[in-house]
């Protein structure tokens, strides 16, 4: 039987996560990260050396009605003499009767360092935070939030990243929302919500045997008022071609994702989550689609093969 999604149960969810100062983990949640380090690092603006547009869109457990969704289009290219680079994101995030929309712009400044590049990333931008509270059921009819209809809040957002890539490696560090902006607007600041620090740390390495590269990857992370979460996975690149992989998270389940490189500058990828809690049962299942097309701009050769 098929499970629906009351909102009512999420109200006391996001009570308990709205009337405090910390809020837990609000960023969406990508489980191709390693082909999209964008949306985890600014610093990572440019290091392609190629305009590079992705679009990625997430339904997380579609057995249940009401659950997160995410839309991301990513733009990003190198300036000047490569040593910089820009990028532009518009993302669309959705759960039960909550939904932000964002508007993000990033700089990263790249310099050549031991045998690759490390590289600084700032991001800024706005978020747009609607809340429909005709989508809840709402038992306690003082609760403070409980203003019927719908409200809204812009919040600013400032991002700072590292980056050390080579071609074979990369080690990240990024930080968001270290401003802290008010998602909510509250009668009593004391309940107003604000934006938690994130940070997200991926790790990659690629091996070759014979002409199969062998890809590795870990990623920490983590959110004020919610615990650090790891990812660790493994993608095998297949002639040139193909990616497969799978990779574990603690806590939660499996992914199965897999992508293919249609030529030098089209590549779609596909990824399963098979959730083993509570939740991850109940949904049955998240997926997530990705399409990256590269351009190079600069009108040189392009490499068919980028590990990272």
């Amino acid at each position: 039987m098929k499970k629906y999604f009351n909102p009512a149960f999420l109200l006391p969810a996001v009570y308990c996560l709205l009337s405090t100062a910390v809020f837990s983990q609000q960023d969406a949640q990508y489980s191709q990260y390693m082909f999209n380090p964008l949306a985890l690092n600014p610093a990572y603006a440019g290091s392609r050396d190629v305009f590079s547009s992705a679009i990625v869109y997430r339904n997380q457990w579609t057995g249940i009605e009401g659950s997160p969704s995410t839309a991301l289009l990513a733009l990003q290219s190198p300036i000047g003499k490569k040593n910089a680079g820009v990028a532009m994101e518009v993302m669309s995030d959705k759960l039960g009767f909550k939904s932000n929309t964002a508007l993000l712009f990033s700089y990263a400044y790249h310099i050549h360092f031991l045998k690759g590049k490390l590289s600084f990333g700032l991001r800024t931008g706005l978020y747009d935070y609607v809340y429909d509270w005709n989508k809840a059921k709402v038992k306690d009819q003082g609760d403070i939030f409980n203003t019927g209809g719908s409200s809204s809040k812009l919040a600013g957002t400032v991002d700072f990243g590292c980056y050390y890539y080579t071609r074979s490696f990369y080690w990240g560090l990024g930080l968001t929302h270290l401003n802290r902006g008010t998602i909510t607007d509250a009668q009593s600041s004391d309940a107003a919500a604000q934006q938690s620090i994130h940070f997200f740390m991926p790790i990659g390495k690629a091996f070759q045997a014979g002409r199969t590269i062998i890809n590795p990857t870990f990623l920490v992370k983590g959110a004020g008022g919610a615990p650090t979460e790891v990812d660790m996975g493994v993608n095998f690149l297949l002639k040139e071609r193909i990616w497969l992989g799978m990779s574990f998270r603690a806590r939660y389940g499996v992914v199965f994702m897999t992508q293919y490189l249609i030529n030098e500058k089209l590549k779609v990828g596909y990824s399963y989550d098979l959730g083993l809690n509570s939740i991850g049962t109940a949904g049955k299942g998240s997926h997530e689609i990705m399409l990256q097309y590269d351009m190079n701009i600069k009108g040189t050769k392009m490499e068919m093969l980028r590990y990272f």
